[in-house]
């Protein structure tokens, strides 16, 4: 038995039914994706099968103004992951700029599962808030630069 024949509902996507009954001929796999401005929306996305509320793609969240990228720290957790935001902030007295860090919590999706490591740098958008720590969803990935040191022969 699959893990559906178990559930006492049929998951399925907000704004679309999926007739768990019909035929297999006749059946057409909806599924409900969106294009969010100035961000490639991933493969997995389109093409995936897990139902996640909290997507920004695939979910019933909208997404607020405020973005920003940040660098990975932790993924310990499941669907959230840690990241770090740095910015410089100038302190007149020495007329130099110090460095500031602010750890958030970021809700993952499961169509980034696989694609980000530590280290990353990812872009986020700020929601409302999904969790009591977690206001922020990822909706873009960049990798890591791996430096490849080349070997000179003398």
């Amino acid at each position: 038995m699959s893990d559906i024949d178990k559930m006492k509902t049929f998951p399925q996507q907000h704004k679309i039914y999926n007739n768990p009954y019909q035929k297999d001929e006749k059946k057409a796999n909806k599924r409900f994706f969106r294009n969010i401005v100035g961000v490639k929306t991933p493969e997995t996305a389109i093409n995936g099968t897990y139902i996640d509320k909290k997507c920004p793609f695939t979910g019933n969240i909208t997404l607020k103004a405020k973005q920003c990228k940040a660098t990975v720290v932790s993924m310990k957790q499941p669907t959230t992951i840690s990241v770090q935001k740095t910015r410089l902030h100038y302190v007149s007295k020495y007329k130099r700029y110090e460095r500031r860090i602010k750890k958030l919590s970021v809700h993952m999706s499961p169509c980034f599962k696989g694609m980000i490591e530590v280290g990353d740098v990812v872009t986020i958008f700020e929601t409302r808030p999904l969790s009591k720590t977690v206001h922020n969803v990822i909706v873009a990935v960049e990798k890591k630069d791996v430096g490849v040191k080349s070997v000179t022969s003398l």
